[in-house]
């Protein structure tokens, strides 16, 4: 009797597994809308790799004041290991910079650039019909205004060029 109730159990974890929503990162519906303008505005300089539960983009952009490309690395995971915010993983992919510093304007685990807060509303966050060119644009933006921060000052008073929302969470800073 125990033999059939595991053999059931497994069956119906494989036809649950089968079930699920495939992931939105092998979706071409999902791909090609967020691509787009962005292959056509970077051609060859956008690189794309594509991994088991990761889909990561490359692209080097000129930045003011910097004497070099920065390289912008864009990644979507199918389950992030780190917290979504109760957004959907394609609403929250982890973008990644070189700094010239550390920065309040990072996430503290990854150094992931802090480009919008979650809960904000959905005009004023970045969405995937945004398309990946307005993430690679916001990335080129928040990078700027983090070398201006650090030029004026940083954490002794450096000022902030865009938008700035309380960083942390209010259960988070309250305890």
């Amino acid at each position: 009797m125990g033999a059939v109730n595991r053999r059931t159990r497994r069956r119906k974890q494989r036809h649950a597994v089968e079930q699920r929503k495939p992931w939105y990162g092998l979706q071409p519906a999902w791909r090609e809308p967020l691509e787009a303008h962005a292959r056509a505005v970077h051609g060859d300089n956008l690189r794309i790799s594509a991994f088991r539960g990761r889909r990561v983009y490359r692209v080097p952009l000129w930045v003011p004041g910097r004497l070099e490309p920065v390289e912008i690395t864009i990644r979507f995971y199918e389950r992030p290991r780190y917290d979504c915010y109760g957004l959907s993983p394609e609403e929250y992919p982890r973008v990644f910079a070189s700094s010239k510093g550390s920065s309040p304007h990072r996430m503290p685990d990854d150094g992931a650039l802090c480009l919008y807060y979650p809960r904000s509303a959905p005009e004023r966050r970045w969405r995937p019909e945004n398309g990946l060119l307005a993430l690679i644009d916001l990335a080129r933006d928040h990078v700027f205004f983090e070398d201006y921060w650090h030029d004026t000052g940083g954490v002794r008073g450096g000022e902030w060029l865009g938008d700035e929302q309380p960083h942390g969470f209010p259960e988070q800073v309250s305890a």
